[in-house]
């Protein structure tokens, strides 16, 4: 694993500005981390750092979610359907009236069935904007990041897309203490552990997949998960300086 790219003081600007608004600069580090790890270049408007109450949160534009899938060279095509409340499944969208739903179907190299993702319109829908100028497509795209997370996790969890947060709440975060996470969790104790004991770059990039493995399984929550890349960002910090 590569040291961080540290961006310029011009494009750390921008970014802070534009793509990541509100985020502090050790936010701003660990959301650097976040575009090595993926590979996806804010740039271009493929992943964002998004401040919701106090806690940022990373997410990709389906475009970013598109690039990480086409780089498996595993793609193998995908189509998008949607229906009404008479659960009848089109090709094309022509009613005025937003759609119920939209399925997406892809298609992986040497897989033995399709993978399929769902989205209903009334669990995305946040009524505003763009959702409400082309429903279809803002739908369709929620379908299309659930598919891919289906077919590619490995390379996809936990990466969400801004379309399928567009809904999401704003959640107001108290002063009081944050709750510490469960001790019990022997999942995220043994990754702090292998952090620790990481005498290489090579022992921390051997991790990342680990850690994303785990965080599909429901072997560690989003927020650990989080806390263990802002570990591995210290000690890469560390083994660079040695």
């Amino acid at each position: 694993m590569t040291a961080i790219t540290l961006w310029t003081p011009e494009q750390t600007q921008l970014i802070s500005t534009t793509i990541a608004p509100g985020c502090s600069n050790d936010e701003l580090r660990l959301f650097a981390y976040a575009c090595q790890r993926t590979g996806l270049d804010p740039f271009s408007k493929q992943i964002y750092a998004i401040k919701r109450g106090n806690k940022m949160v990373i997410q990709a534009g389906i475009d970013g979610l598109r690039a990480i899938a086409e780089r498996t060279g595993q793609l193998d095509g995908s189509e998008t359907y949607w229906c009404g409340e008479d659960g009848q499944w089109q090709d094309v969208w022509l009613s005025s009236k937003p759609p119920a739903a939209a399925k997406t179907i892809i298609h992986r190299k040497g897989a033995t069935h399709p993978f399929v993702g769902v989205a209903r319109f009334a669990d995305f829908n946040a009524g505003q904007g763009l959702w409400s100028k082309m429903p279809a497509t803002m739908i369709a795209k929620c379908s299309e990041a659930a598919c891919l997370r289906k077919a590619f996790p490995a390379d996809l969890s936990g990466v969400y897309s801004t379309d399928e947060m567009d809904q999401a709440e704003v959640v107001t975060v108290t002063e009081a203490a944050p709750a510490k996470l469960p001790d019990s969790s022997k999942t995220f104790t043994a990754g702090k552990a292998a952090i620790a004991r990481a005498k290489a770059m090579q022992d921390l990039e051997d991790l990342q997949p680990k850690m994303a493995a785990h965080l599909a399984a429901g072997g560690i929550t989003q927020e650990q998960h989080d806390e263990l890349l802002q570990l591995m960002l210290e000690k890469e910090n560390e083994l660079s300086n040695n």
